[in-house]
């Protein structure tokens, strides 16, 4: 569905002068395209190197981006079009991570683009590579259609959907995307209002989910990093930054209430326990609820039920995956994640 809408009477005049794009940019722009494909680390073949989207036509806005596409034959590289636009998707999230490029507080935003890849015949399309425009927009009016904004929206979903809470740099990611979320509506909505490609992507994502994804992870994030520590002694043991000694196992089996006992969940059921073993050995055949269990190498497992498990230790300290227990389990993860050792 194609949406109207009214425009600037003028292009963007940070970047050019009338319809010309000012000389110094072009060749600015040419070299961070250069870098970026370098960045791809591919032996493909630049067949433009375009300048497209708000910045390129009159719909743009104090908030807009610069979007510079490189324009490669995907299958040129490999027979797996989706394989590649996955690959090319990532390389653009690491490369707008590593480099927050700007001119003049504006945002440079780097992506390669496949040569079969339709365009909007109404937008406009400026070649660097050839200096004049593909296609000159029309300062009367713009036309967005539907591919338009899900490209717009699909770099987004995918480093959204790349997001793990294991990842060191979470909380910084999870903020530069929602910043840039709130930079690409404001882009929108400050010069075209409700029907701007830019905020239409934006309920696209908020309509799939994706922005409640992220204030989840940003809440989630926050409270982690305010949590009080409960055990920083067994928090560095999982993590391998510091093993427990004898005496500090026992003032950790005091402080738990725990059971020092072979048969552990068996007979204490929901309780803390210190399993002594001859071989590392553990069942959880019989145990209803999924357990912690760490031993004195710093070796740490989150047991199923009904499963077997193997330590390199002989003596392993359980905790059971209860609500009493939550703030602890998530402390000791967490310490995991960050550490050198998880399973």
């Amino acid at each position: 569905m194609i949406t109207e809408y009214q425009t600037n009477n003028t292009l963007n005049p940070l970047l050019w002068d009338g319809d010309s794009l000012k000389p110094e940019l072009r060749k600015h722009f040419l070299n961070i395209a250069k870098h970026f494909v370098e960045f791809l680390e591919l032996d493909v073949n630049v067949k433009d190197v375009i300048l497209i989207g708000s910045n390129a036509n009159y719909n743009w806005s104090d908030y807009s981006d610069i979007d510079l596409h490189v324009v490669i034959n995907f299958k040129s590289i490999n027979d797996s079009v989706p394989l590649v636009t996955n690959y090319m998707l990532a390389k653009k999230s690491i490369w707008n991570t590593n480099y927050p490029l700007k001119y003049k507080n504006i945002p440079i935003e780097l992506y390669a683009q496949d040569e079969n890849e339709a365009l909007n015949s109404s937008v406009g399309v400026f070649s660097l590579t050839k200096n004049k425009w593909l296609n000159k927009p029309n300062s009367e009016q713009v036309s967005v259609d539907d591919d338009a904004i899900k490209s717009k929206a699909q770099p987004y979903e995918y480093e959204i959907n790349q997001l793990k809470s294991t990842d060191r740099k979470l909380t910084y990611k999870v903020k530069n995307i929602l910043l840039r979320l709130k930079n690409l509506r404001k882009a929108g909505l400050g010069n075209q209002g409700e029907y701007s490609i830019e905020n239409l992507a934006y309920k696209y994502l908020r309509n799939q989910g994706y922005i409640d994804k992220l204030k989840t992870m940003a809440q989630q994030s926050t409270m982690q990093s305010m949590m009080i520590p409960e055990c920083a002694e067994l928090t560095n043991h999982v993590s391998g930054a510091k093993l427990l000694d004898g005496n500090e196992w026992a003032v950790v089996i005091k402080k738990y209430d725990a059971v020092v006992d072979p048969r552990g969940q068996w007979d204490h059921p929901g309780k803390c326990t210190m399993i002594p073993t001859h071989d590392g050995s553990i069942t959880m055949q019989g145990v209803g609820y999924p357990v912690f269990g760490t031993d004195e190498t710093g070796h740490s497992i989150l047991m199923q039920p009904n499963q077997t498990y193997q330590y390199p230790g002989k003596n392993i300290f359980e905790i059971p995956y209860t609500a009493q227990y939550q703030t602890l389990l998530i402390q000791l993860q967490n310490a995991i994640k960050n550490g050198t050792r998880y399973e």
